[in-house]
């Protein structure tokens, strides 16, 4: 096959969704994962929005933290054709101080923001670097200057940002590897929180907004295609964290 290929991860909502759309309308055939159940819809949503731009898109229900799905995404994307780039949006959070912080969650965290994006790393990085590929990792503007949504959101955050300077130094010269960090997002969990603390966050950023999915999702299509550049993070946050 000689479609070029790209796997999203958590492509059915916010983020995710806006970069399947984006991967297509760029034109590759997009694969995308997603929890399946109630996110079903919304990743139907995914695929006729990218579907309209002329190009395959294909969904794949599967959890980031079970291993057996994650190689069965890996196999999906190889079916389409080669794998040019791979770019992880899945993940959660939920607000939790250190006193509240379980087991359970704090493995949740690192499962789904560093060991998913690791095992596909390493199950597509032949692929990735027969065609000189790319990988683009979503960490957040909290895991650059520390997160106010509790341990496991921002040290997972953090780990990824590690990940994909670590990355880029083993697949080098052949895949690039790079982070994406978005700050406040216009999505539906942001539409969620109240009108007060979304006034306050403005009111914080320079830019005096927050970002809209679509343009993370177009610096993430740009970030992958940079043929120079490795190693890096991108922060996308309205000027919130400056480097």
């Amino acid at each position: 096959m000689s479609a070029e290929v790209a796997l999203v991860t958590g492509g059915s909502r916010g983020i995710g969704r806006a970069v399947v759309a984006e991967a297509a309308r760029r034109g590759y055939t997009v694969v995308f994962s997603h929890r399946g159940r109630a996110d079903d819809v919304a990743a139907t949503v995914a695929a006729a929005e990218a579907a309209r731009a002329g190009s395959r898109v294909v969904g794949v229900v599967a959890s980031m933290e079970d291993r057996a799905d994650l190689d069965r995404l890996a196999e999906a994307a190889r079916a389409e054709g080669e794998v040019h780039l791979l770019i992880t949006c899945a993940g959660f959070l939920v607000n939790t101080p250190l006193a509240d912080v379980t087991d359970e969650h704090w493995w949740a965290s690192l499962d789904v923001h560093v060991t998913a994006p690791m095992l596909l790393a390493r199950a597509l990085a032949p692929d990735l670097a027969r065609v000189n590929g790319a990988i683009v990792n979503v960490s957040s503007d909290g895991g650059v200057a520390g997160s106010v949504h509790g341990t496991p959101y921002g040290t997972s955050k953090a780990a990824t940002i590690g990940l994909g300077h670590t990355l880029a130094r083993e697949l080098a010269p052949h895949v690039r590897v790079n982070t994406l960090a978005p700050g406040p997002i216009a999505t539906d969990m942001w539409a969620a929180v109240p009108e007060s603390s979304r006034r306050a966050v403005e009111d914080a950023t320079p830019l005096g907004r927050v970002g809209t999915p679509e343009e993370i999702a177009r610096a993430a299509l740009d970030l992958g295609s940079w043929t120079y550049v490795t190693g890096q993070t991108l922060v996308v946050n309205g000027g919130r964290v400056m480097k």
